[in-house]
């Protein structure tokens, strides 16, 4: 198995995007398409089915198979991953993709399974060659994961876990505290930091942060806005402290980042 392609769209609106990325295509033999919606308003076809775009669902489509993504509602775009991977010469891989072939109705599978993607993302396009293997194995156990009926990160959300996660991903560009968070949810400091924590892995402000960046990286290597413009749309007092808070996520320097574009679509010719 080869994953081909990794790709995360953030807030699928401008004329360019969609017109890539919402091209009705199919794909070769043994090539296969993941796409995970995390927030947004529209409907995916997949064969000759269109289902409605919900938060956290996942949908897989096989070979031949015409698909499309397609962004109804301006005010709520539509943000997701995609993973186009190759299961040429594996018999394995192929009998366990059959199971999903019976039906194109999509994995309800919650938001917080973004940072899965986000990491996988990041060791594909590593040039390193042991990250990009990782990435590989780590996406291989993640389709049995799913064929098996089990979620990567253990049992389903705590309700007030995935209500926090919606008021995030709904203020990427605001400036949420956690003293408003914890108001909306009725929750303690204490008690929400702790149960967000036991299940995301981290606390909440810092996954509201990482939210921000995921949503930078996006802007700077599919949008051609500015850096201020950026820092200015996340929320950031100035440009100084978006590109602090981008190089202590990322390594690197928003510019250098820009200059490494991780998304590879080239719209200028559309």
């Amino acid at each position: 198995m080869d994953i081909i392609d990794i790709v995360f769209v953030y807030h699928l609106r401008d004329d360019r995007q969609i017109a890539w990325h919402g091209r009705k295509h199919m794909h070769d033999s043994h090539m296969y398409e993941l796409h995970y919606f995390i927030s947004g308003v529209g409907s995916f076809l997949n064969g000759s089915t269109t289902w409605n775009i919900t938060p956290g669902s996942l949908h897989i489509t096989s070979p031949g198979i015409l698909h499309q993504i397609i962004a109804t509602e301006d005010r709520k775009p539509i943000t997701y991953y995609a993973v186009l991977f190759d299961a040429f010469e594996d018999g394995e891989l192929q009998t366990l993709l059959e199971r999903f072939k019976t039906s194109h109705a999509p994995f309800e599978m919650g938001t917080s399974h973004r940072f899965f993607f986000a990491n996988l993302l990041e060791k594909h396009f590593s040039k390193k060659q042991d990250l990009i293997l990782a990435a590989r194995h780590n996406f291989l156990a993640f389709l049995y994961d799913l064929s098996a009926g089990l979620s990567a990160y253990g049992p389903l959300e705590n309700a007030h876990v995935e209500k926090a996660l919606a008021i995030m991903q709904n203020s990427i560009e605001k400036n949420l505290t956690l003293t408003e968070l914890c108001s909306r949810l009725q929750l303690s400091h204490e008690h929400f930091v702790r149960v967000f924590s036991e299940r995301i892995g981290m606390p909440p402000m810092r996954y509201y942060t990482q939210l921000k960046m995921e949503a930078a990286r996006a802007m700077l290597s599919s949008t051609n806005l500015r850096i201020q413009e950026i820092a200015d749309k996340l929320g950031f007092s100035n440009q100084f402290n978006f590109t602090r808070t981008f190089k202590r996520y990322t390594q690197q320097s928003p510019s250098i980042f820009r200059s490494q574009c991780l998304q590879r679509a080239d719209f200028s010719h559309l």
